[in-house]
């Protein structure tokens, strides 16, 4: 439903000068799927002019890095490490 909502967004009036929410959007777009050719280049016409935008790309890479790397040791850590933690974790609860 969002993504319609967003695509409805995109077809009215839909020019190479984008708004940040646009650019935003095109930015969490092109990490899942590839962009149109018009897509592209608008983006990367926005990218030229907006630093906001320019810092919220490297802010989402280096937390996506950061997610990748962290969820990878989870999955690599042997399970006697994971009931530790498990351990450690529900021993703390009663602390909060």
């Amino acid at each position: 439903m969002a993504e319609d909502k967003n695509i409805a967004y995109f077809n009215k009036g839909f020019s190479l000068n984008l708004c940040c929410k646009q650019a935003t959007y095109l930015l969490l777009k092109k990490e899942e799927k590839p962009l149109s050719f018009k897509e592209e280049y608008a983006l990367k016409f926005h990218m030229s002019i907006c630093k906001l935008c320019r810092a919220f790309k490297i802010q989402s890479e280096i937390m996506n890095n950061a997610i990748n790397k962290n969820l990878n040791q989870m999955v690599l850590m042997p399970q006697k490490e994971k009931n530790n933690l498990k351990v450690l974790i529900n021993s703390n609860l009663g602390n909060i």
